[in-house]
């Protein structure tokens, strides 16, 4: 039996269709006859991303092939996987949404740090060095707002540096416009821009222990007290001027052994003469430099004679400089003078002494990804409690230098790490008081 060439052709492209398990493609064109198109079958697809995808319109849509046995039992092998993936893996947590029906907006954040310290290291008895550990910190904040110009912060003390629950940092505000703005309650004097500065981004562990406690403590020029500030000022081109200005019930303290620490709890203060007033101005020219100065005073009545009501008062000056340079470095530096009294209101009354303070730091910062960072910080302080130009050398002398060697590490942005290497430097020409005092510090610090 003898066939045509043609005929052949089209036995064997058939063959081959039928191994291959694929639908027979239109046959060639014969010579005389043509061959009449294979029927169209329609295949619903019933995969997750075959009802995703949108239908083509009719006119457009291709000829559907019909789907490999093998590829679709490797396809649901897939999706059956996939689905047992999704089951296992556990449940993300939700965002922690806070809601009232009376506030506009109302955030939450705060701190939680853990300290240990080894300080007298180089003291020659164990029983006069300190090695333990501090709750330094366990902090939250709320911060609310009622509308666009009014709402209240409030910091709750959980717990923290032998500190059971209370609230430090807590007013209300009420902002005018740009220019005006009112704030009432316990908040920080805005006098020294190291106190300003939030504990979540210290450089170092502790505010300056020299400089710092000097001015909070000794003197009560600086830090939280209970009053009333207005504030305001504008910002135009990068350029920014801000003024604050206050006035503090203060604190009033006789007592030898005590101090003007926690001003922010005298709920009952003495009259008008007893008042504190507080006055800060800052100037930005751009991003990178912000230079202020401030004044603070501390009032006390002199009720020695009931028949004279006279009114004394101490002042101190600060001028401070935030600096910013090649996106890796930062100095900040402060110098604060005035009327030093020694912890007590006596001397207010009856005379005083001047002092001069100042502390400087420098920041160097290496940015890395996904929010870490590193950081090598270097401090200065210096205190003259008595100070007077060609006076007060030798005893009674008193002054002090402390310099603190720092190295900072971000886990990321919420957690870090602070080391601090601490060297306490008595400035007296008293035989025996002017030994280094050794210190080293280590920092857990959470911020939220």
């Amino acid at each position: 039996m003898r066939m045509s060439l043609s005929t052949l052709t089209l036995l064997c492209t058939l063959l081959s269709a039928s191994v291959h398990g694929a639908a027979p493609a239109t046959a060639p064109a014969l010579a005389a006859v043509p061959a009449p198109a294979s029927p169209q079958k329609e295949v619903i697809d019933t995969t997750d991303a075959a009802a995703a995808a949108p239908a083509p319109s009719p006119a457009h849509a291709p000829a559907p092939a019909v789907a490999d046995p093998a590829s679709d039992s490797m396809v649901a092998a897939a999706v059956a996987a996939a689905d047992s993936a999704a089951r296992t893996q556990p449940p993300q947590p939700e965002p922690l949404v806070i809601r009232n029906a009376y506030l506009a907006r109302l955030d939450l954040s705060g701190t939680v740090q853990l300290k240990s310290l080894y300080h007298g290291i180089t003291e020659d008895r164990d029983a006069d060095k300190r090695l333990s550990l501090q709750l330094r910190r366990f902090k939250l904040e709320l911060e609310g707002g009622f509308d666009a110009h009014s709402g209240f912060r409030g910091e709750f003390r959980m717990e923290g540096n032998n500190r059971n629950f209370g609230v430090d940092n807590a007013y209300l505000f009420y902002t005018l416009n740009e220019f005006v703005g009112f704030k009432g309650g316990k908040l920080k004097r805005p006098f020294s821009q190291e106190a300003l500065q939030s504990s979540k981004s210290l450089f170092t562990i502790e505010r300056g222990e020299v400089y710092h406690d000097f001015l909070a403590n000794t003197t009560g020029y600086a830090y939280f007290d209970l009053g009333l500030v207005a504030y305001g000022g504008f910002n135009e081109d990068g350029a920014s001027l801000t003024y604050e200005l206050g006035v503090f019930n203060g604190k009033q303290n006789d007592d030898a052994g005590g101090n003007y620490g926690g001003q922010q709890d005298e709920n009952l203060d003495k009259g008008f003469k007893a008042k504190d007033v507080v006055f800060r101005l800052a100037a930005s020219p751009g991003k990178a430099l912000k230079l202020e100065a401030a004044v603070s005073t501390k009032a006390a009545e002199d009720v020695s004679d009931p028949g004279d009501f006279r009114y004394a008062v101490n002042t101190a000056y600060e001028v401070g400089a935030d600096l910013s340079l090649f996106n890796h470095l930062r100095l900040l530096s402060e110098v604060s003078w005035g009327d030093n009294h020694k912890r007590r209101d006596a001397n207010i009354v009856n005379g005083n002494v001047d002092f001069f303070a100042f502390y400087g730091t420098g920041v160097w910062r290496e940015e890395y990804t996904r929010g870490r960072a590193s950081e090598l910080v270097l401090k200065l302080e210096g205190l003259d409690p008595d100070f007077a130009p060609g006076k007060g050398e030798g005893a009674p002398n008193d002054g002090l230098l402390r310099y603190t060697l720092g190295m900072n590490y971000f886990f990321s942005r919420s957690v870090s790490v602070l080391a601090n290497y601490g060297i306490l430097q008595p400035v007296t020409k008293v035989a025996g008081e002017g030994d280094l005092v050794q210190d080293i510090d280590l920092l857990w610090r959470m911020s939220f």
